[in-house]
Order: structure tokens, then sequence, then C-alpha cells
């Protein structure tokens, strides 16, 4: 009669048997007692009460003390039990403490990743203004929070574009052309016209004169300019064809282009010959 075989001691090391690879000799699931639980539980509801403390403390000593304390300091702050928050949950809810080292690892090398992410974000959101100090203006504490179409938070309209006026749905673009026409005597290009009477009380004719004079010696029609400025002001071309000196370009469809034409008749030979139709046709056959 054979005897069973008794279950021996894996000779390999292996994490599995070879004559039981369905069952796992060496991993088991810890159970945490529910005291512990317990007391994680209540060390994250006490944390999350110490951040709400920390904050309206700050705020009590700026106001009975008038001081002003840093915003990293309550930054530094919260962020601080966040980490202890974090930690706790990780180690005891996700079960870090008590599992392989390498799943701790992978956590903090995701964690670094995030981290570099946002340092790049923040140092990229708070050096814009090195190069060009216009962009720095577009760095808003919490954001932005509104639209072009909203009421302008200055109303003298003195203020950037964006996000504080209020262009009441219109392009960007055409906005500050208009807004630019409406102000352009009292731009540095347009004084010498404010006191000539050609232009006198007619901004946008000046801006049109100062845009076509200072576009080269063939300007172009500005699709902005409704009143046809261009024309009147003498620099439209009586051409409307390219040259050989010169290209004039042409919008639009060309003219006939999608006329329904019968086909043409054969033109003459290169030296002069009349042009041929169907009767040709007809006597050469015969």
């Amino acid at each position: 009669m054979s005897q069973p075989a008794a279950h021996t001691a894996n000779p390999a090391g292996l994490s599995w048997d070879p004559e039981d690879p369905h069952h796992n000799t060496q991993h088991s699931h810890h159970v945490i007692s529910w005291q512990t639980l317990l007391l994680v539980l209540l060390a994250l509801l006490f944390c999350t009460a110490l951040t709400v403390g920390v904050y309206n403390l700050e705020a009590w000593i700026e106001s009975s003390f008038e001081v002003h304390i840093p915003r990293w300091v309550n930054v530094f702050g919260a962020m601080s039990i966040a980490i202890v928050k974090a930690a706790l949950v990780c180690a005891f809810f996700m079960q870090l403490r008590y599992d392989k080292a390498l799943n701790t690892f992978a956590l903090l090398f995701c964690l670094l990743g995030v981290g570099l992410f946002l340092t790049f974000s923040m140092i990229d959101l708070n050096t814009r203004d090195v190069v060009a100090d216009f962009k720095s203006g577009e760095v808003v504490v919490g954001g932005t929070g509104v639209g072009l179409s909203t009421p302008a938070r200055d109303e003298r309209f003195d203020a950037r574009v964006s996000p504080y006026v209020n262009t009441g749905g219109e392009d960007i673009v055409d906005f500050r052309r208009e807004q630019g026409i409406a102000n352009f005597f009292e731009s540095e290009h347009g004084k010498h016209y404010a006191h000539d009477p050609a232009y006198a009380g007619d901004p946008e004719k000046a801006f049109w004169q100062y845009y076509y004079s200072t576009h080269g010696e063939h300007p172009h029609q500005h699709p902005g300019d409704t009143k046809d400025f261009f024309a009147s002001l003498g620099f439209a071309h009586h051409d409307t064809v390219s040259t050989a000196n010169k290209s004039i370009p042409r919008h639009g469809l060309t003219s006939g282009l999608f006329d329904e034409v019968g086909p043409a008749g054969h033109a003459g030979n290169a030296h002069g010959g009349a042009e041929h139709g169907d009767e040709d046709h007809e006597d050469a056959g015969h």
C-alpha cells in the first residue's frame, strides 16, 4: 500500500509550493485589531481638529495683536499635519506597515514624481515675469475666477485686459483694437494727428491713416476697417491683378469659376490659323 506523500519544507525557498502551485506558502493577510484601528481613527480626528485650531489661532493672533503672519507659516503647518495623517492611513488602513517594503518604495516613488511635476509648475508660475513683465499679472492667488465677459473690476478701464476688463463677449483682439482706436489721439503715435484739421474729432480715421502708412509701400485693407478708410484715404490700388513687379492678393472665389459654359472651340495654330468648329471636323472626315 502506498503512503500519501508528506508535505515537506520547500528546499528551493520559493514563495509557492511546486507540488501545490495554487497554495501560497508565505503570503498571509494581516488582521489588525479593532483597538489599533480605533486609535488610528482618533488620531486622524485629532489631526483634523488640530488643523482647524491652528488656522483659527493664527486668525486670532492677527486680529488681536495686529500682526501679520506670513502665508507660508499656515501652509507649512497645514501640510505637516496632512503628511502625518497620510502616513497613518498608508501604514494602517493600507497595511503598508505589515506589507513588503517594495510597496512602500513604489508609493514613495509615485509621490516623488508628483512632487517634481508640482515643483516645476510652481517655478514656472512664480518666474514668468523674469523674461516679460506683463506676464506676471497672470498669476493670481486662488486663480482668476472670472472671464472676459464679466463686469470690469476697474471701472476706469485702465487695467490690463485679462481678466479685469469687460469685453462684452467680443473677441479680445477686436476689443483691444477698438480700445486703441478710441484712445489713439492720446498715444505717442497719434498726438501729431490730434491737431490736424483733417482728423479733428475722428480718431478712427487718424488710426487707419497711421496704420496703412506704416505698413509698407503697398498696404492691404484690414478686415477691421469696416468703414473702408483704405479707399477713402487713398490707399486702394487701381490694379487688382498681380503683375511682374508686384503681387496683389485676391480674396474669395475667382469670378466665373463655377459658371456653366459650353466647351470652347479649338484655337488656331501658332501660325495664325482660324478656329475650327464641328463643321471643319466633318469636312476633314470626308
